[in-house]
């Protein structure tokens, strides 16, 4: 008797960091939360940094012939998009989620819950946060010890939590 193929639909997500340690950390949520066999496919990918406008611009240009069902920028929220910056970005198909507080180094200070205070540059919050990481900020390795499995489940930070879930397909 011939087996029966099974149909499965397939989901395509693209994250786009703005730079490689976005992508790193992004990697790194990717290889703890995303099941195998799910039905969901995630690329993520790094942009060149810059601006948010040159971000949305270049991805929504090197990505735009590529079939994805689902497509979201990563950004800092120290420079936030304008207005129109967002409807390009809506215009090409992605969403936006910005790093809380302020940048991913915020972000992540935020969910070891320490405080990030408004007068701290995203500068200073990366030179908080880099000397404790496992590897170079540009390795998704670095973020393991410090960024487990259950503290990232856990995490009451909006942005972590909305990169995770949408890597769970939640």
């Amino acid at each position: 008797m011939p087996r029966k193929q099974r149909h499965v639909s397939l989901t395509t997500l693209l994250i786009v960091g703005e730079g490689s340690d976005d992508k790193a950390f992004i990697d790194h949520l990717k290889n703890l939360f995303q099941q195998r066999y799910s039905g969901r496919k995630v690329t993520v990918k790094a942009g060149d940094g810059g601006s948010p406008g040159n971000i949305i611009t270049h991805a929504s240009r090197a990505y735009q012939a590529e079939a994805y069902n689902q497509r979201y920028l990563v950004l800092d929220a120290d420079i936030p998009p304008t207005p129109a910056e967002q409807k390009n970005a809506q215009a090409a198909g992605y969403g936006i989620i910005l790093w809380q507080p302020q940048c991913l180094e915020g972000a992540l200070l935020d969910v070891l819950g320490e405080g990030v205070q408004a007068h701290e540059s995203s500068q200073a919050l990366k030179q908080r946060l880099h000397p404790r990481l496992a590897a170079h900020h540009t390795r998704p390795e670095a973020y393991a010890v410090l960024f487990s499995q259950p503290v990232l489940a856990a995490t009451q930070n909006s942005s972590v939590a909305e990169v995770r879930d949408l890597l769970l397909g939640a």
